[in-house]
């Protein structure tokens, strides 16, 4: 009930401040520079590859496929959002003083949605940097780069005109199948994968929930970073997976954070289905 209140509230408020503005004010407040905060630089790129993730939901039976970019330098690298990447590459090229309200509002319908999530890897710490969003919350939390222990194999296969080597490891609750390319030495590969005497080119669990593909591989020379947002919440990565796993399956109750969660009669957790949000994460434990 909180939870209703609070949106015929923002829609009232909403209402009577449009009533408020007149088309002179939109035209004014239009032309301002868009508030896109700041990118805390890391290192440069020599190398970028595109990658096609696909995603299947077994709960809705239902796959979703979202192009993603790593980005590799000498000290770094970061795995995110490929359209944010372009996104941000636009404003950059065609706006270096920077863009307005409406250009970029006009960018956003024309990219479309981008993920604030980005996987930021530091060679020389050897330490990650996971960053992802949560509704209207920023979250981040650092571990070690991970460790595998990659089984090789003497099949082969091709990606991208590169040819690869199968090796295979389990990882957090999933058996992964990665296929990587001597051709290409760097020790790398989507999101936080890697340990392998060749960039992981193409990367999937058994059960095929998660198949990570490279697309494109090309040289580049360009900065990244990450988004330097003003609040982000410090957390660790157990306690940030299941506070998504609790936004997820059930997101009015996550909002409204009034009712208890509700149960089966044997105690396991129910699912409201119209509640519940596409998702299944890439880690199980």
């Amino acid at each position: 009930m909180k939870f209703i209140v609070s949106v015929l509230l923002l829609l009232t408020l909403s209402i009577s401040h449009l009533s408020a503005y007149s088309p002179s004010d939109d035209k004014v407040s239009g032309s301002e520079l868009a508030r896109l905060g700041k990118r805390q630089t890391v290192d440069t790129s020599f190398l970028e590859c595109v990658y096609e993730h696909c995603i299947h939901d077994p709960f809705f039976n239902e796959t979703r496929i979202d192009d993603e970019i790593l980005e590799i330098g000498r000290k770094a690298s970061r795995y995110g959002s490929y359209p944010k990447y372009v996104r941000d590459s636009i404003i950059a090229t065609d706006y270096p003083a920077g863009i307005s309200k409406n250009d970029y509002d006009k960018l956003r319908k024309r990219i479309g949605s981008v993920s604030f999530t980005e996987t930021l890897k530091d060679f020389n710490s050897g330490k990650l940097k996971h960053f992802e969003t949560i509704f209207t919350d920023h979250y981040v939390y650092e571990e070690n780069i991970p460790t595998f222990n990659w089984t090789y194999s003497d099949e082969t296969d091709e990606i991208c005109g590169y040819k690869c080597s199968k090796a295979t490891a389990e990882f957090r609750g999933r058996k992964w199948i990665a296929w990587y390319s001597e051709e290409i030495p760097v020790d790398n590969g989507p999101l936080k994968f890697g340990g392998l005497p060749g960039l992981i080119l193409k990367i999937e669990d058994t059960d095929k929930e998660h198949v990570f593909e490279a697309i494109q591989l090309r040289k580049n020379t360009r900065n990244f970073g990450y988004k330097a947002w003003s609040l982000m919440m410090p957390t660790d990565r157990k306690t940030f997976n299941k506070t998504m796993l609790d936004y997820k399956t059930d997101v009015v109750a996550f909002l409204d954070n009034e009712f208890p969660a509700a149960v089966n009669p044997d105690g396991s957790p129910f699912t409201h289905t119209k509640r519940r949000l596409f998702y299944n994460p890439v880690e199980k434990d």
